[in-house]
């Protein structure tokens, strides 16, 4: 009888001694998220897709001839050609005339001249002959360039016919825009058949211009921004 008594009180306090598992303090309680932080493996990074809007992609022109990337680009002759509202993207830079008509610049692949008549010359003959153009011409030609200082006199000679005065606007607006491209021109005067370019498709005397109209850069420069294609 002692011996088992003695086993007991052996094995009760063996019990005591070992306890229950003690209660973590706040110290010692890791949680998920303090194992997501502490570990050093980094976390995967996921691209998302960039949005590029119509205005970031019609910014960069699409329809350059010109491709020498070492010719810096006030040095390239500049010139307006037509293009469709429905061609997509509509190039960086155009202006429109009306539902029908866009005029975009692009470059022309000739090489650019330290002489501003010939880059002139380059650039209006590009635009008289360009298959794009939305008018058609009867002995339309180029009769003399000359340049002084900062003024541009262009004479051309000829007809061109097209569908309304919307189309003989558009394209004489073509050719005034095409002109004061070239970073020289400040102000210019041009004629056809001994009028100024400025008279074409003018239905009401009353808006038409003197015979020797001289065009200045901020005029062309205003039209430009204020008729700026816009997507729509």
């Amino acid at each position: 009888m002692k011996t088992n008594l003695l086993a007991i009180a052996i094995l009760v306090l063996g019990l005591s001694a070992c306890g229950a598992p003690a209660t973590p303090t706040p110290e010692q309680t890791i949680s998920p998220a303090a194992v997501m932080i502490s570990t050093n493996t980094p976390l995967p990074v996921i691209p998302t897709a960039t949005s590029i809007s119509y205005a970031t992609v019609s910014a960069s022109p699409t329809l350059l001839l010109f491709t020498d990337p070492s010719i810096p680009l006030s040095e390239r002759i500049v010139y307006y050609h037509f293009v469709t509202p429905a061609e997509n993207p509509i190039p960086g830079g155009s202006v429109t005339i009306s539902s029908t008509y866009i005029l975009a610049p692009t470059f022309s692949d000739t090489t650019y001249s330290p002489d501003t008549v010939d880059n002139l010359e380059t650039a209006l003959e590009t635009v008289l002959n360009d298959g794009r153009n939305g008018w058609i011409s009867s002995k339309l030609e180029l009769v003399d360039i000359t340049f002084d200082d900062v003024h541009a006199n262009v004479v051309l000679q000829g007809e061109y016919f097209g569908v309304g005065d919307v189309t003989l606007i558009a394209a004489s607006t073509q050719i005034l825009m095409t002109v004061f491209a070239n970073p020289s021109v400040q102000t210019a005067t041009v004629t056809i058949n001994g009028d100024t370019i400025g008279n074409l498709g003018i239905s009401n005397s009353m808006n038409a211009k003197p015979a020797d109209y001289v065009f200045t850069r901020a005029e062309i420069e205003t039209f430009i921004k204020e008729h700026a294609y816009v997507s729509p």
